[in-house]
């Protein structure tokens, strides 16, 4: 989604781009051109294989930078090549290769890569501050480091949208959204949901999203005893997710690690206070008694006072705020700091092989 939206806003604003992508070729209706190439062998134990592919893109369409999510393996891969061929690289860190719950901090040959990558990469961008926190912990004084959070694209959440035909539920309703994995806290949140109930006059949970954790939690739901306050609306996507964010009393995003949840954007974007951890990834975008209720991740006490208190706040002065805040971070200002910032890394270092 992040890397889709900034090369249709490149393309968008006159540069060049290409997405080197793994997997079977397809054919997409994009603005911009998408090169495939099949998985490398063993390419979590040597990552640097993948730069096979992005070397025969280079001999037959010279780039000027190289600009990798993540360090592992493609940013490590693009660095290893740039610095034989003279081209300079910029890896964005989402989080995952980063996070302290990563796995592969247990990895050392994974690792001393990730490590590697991050200390010698021509740039660096951080989507939060909670990602320069981890960045800063492995390499404390970066050549150029760059602070720049992901983008939502304000005026397509704020279309009109219809009640999905699968949901009617009468109440209000508080709004989880998100994969169901581990790191997003949703147990927390139904644990604290139960504890507060009894404060909450008609307010229900609503939990949209799938994933690993979703049996886990409806067995948590039916033994709490609230199947008729916590509902399941499964994955959902255009108007029924829309409709969701819009019409929720207040999001619940008690997050135990992330990088710069796009979920905090939306909420931002359709102009929604949001009870949430005091995970730094959070930071810019929520500050508590302004535009969110903000408590430390699984504390789940906590969240249950949060979660009352929110509900018996002043949401529409708080929504404001949150809406407010949006317009900073609309896709094209973001894009025009990424362009900033890589047109530095350029320039510092040095002729491109086009030049």
């Amino acid at each position: 989604m992040v890397s889709d939206e900034l090369a249709r806003q490149f393309c968008g604003k006159g540069h060049d781009v290409v997405v080197l992508a793994q997997g079977d070729p397809q054919v997409l209706d994009l603005p911009y051109p998408v090169r495939w190439f099949g998985k490398p062998v063993l390419p979590r134990v040597f990552p640097e294989r993948v730069g096979k592919a992005l070397a025969a893109l280079h001999h037959a369409q010279p780039f000027d930078l190289f600009l990798c999510n993540y360090a592992h393996p493609t940013g490590y891969a693009a660095l290893r090549l740039g610095r034989r061929i003279g081209v300079p690289t910029v890896i964005v860190s989402h989080g995952g290769d980063l996070y302290r719950s990563s796995d592969d901090r247990n990895r050392p040959h994974l690792w001393k890569r990730t490590v590697y990558a991050y200390r010698h990469a021509d740039g660096l961008i951080a989507i939060s501050p909670y990602i320069e926190l981890l960045i800063r912990e492995i390499n404390p004084q970066p050549t150029r480091l760059e602070l720049i959070p992901n983008g939502i694209d304000v005026a397509a959440l704020g279309n009109p949208a219809t009640r999905p035909a699968d949901f009617q539920l009468p109440r209000p309703f508080v709004l989880c959204l998100g994969n169901l994995g581990p790191m997003k806290g949703f147990d927390d949140a139904v644990a604290a949901y139960a504890r507060a109930r009894g404060q909450l006059d008609d307010l229900a949970m609503v939990i949209v999203g799938s994933g690993e954790l979703e049996a886990p939690l409806r067995r948590q739901v039916a033994a709490a005893g609230l199947d008729d306050d916590v509902l399941f609306a499964g994955k959902r996507t255009g108007n029924d997710k829309r409709w969701f964010l819009q019409n929720c009393r207040f999001g619940l995003a008690p997050s135990i690690e992330e990088g710069h949840p796009i979920v905090g954007l939306e909420f931002l974007a359709v102009g929604k206070p949001v009870v949430c951890s005091t995970n730094a990834a959070f930071d810019g975008m929520y500050d508590g008694a302004i535009n969110s209720l903000r408590v430390p991740a699984r504390d789940r006490e906590a969240l249950a006072g949060a979660i009352a208190a929110m509900s018996q706040g002043d949401l529409a002065a708080m929504g404001i705020e949150s809406r407010r805040r949006a317009d900073h971070y609309t896709w094209p200002a973001i894009t025009d700091r990424y362009i900033a910032f890589l047109g530095r890394v350029l320039s510092e270092s040095g002729p491109s092989p086009r030049q």
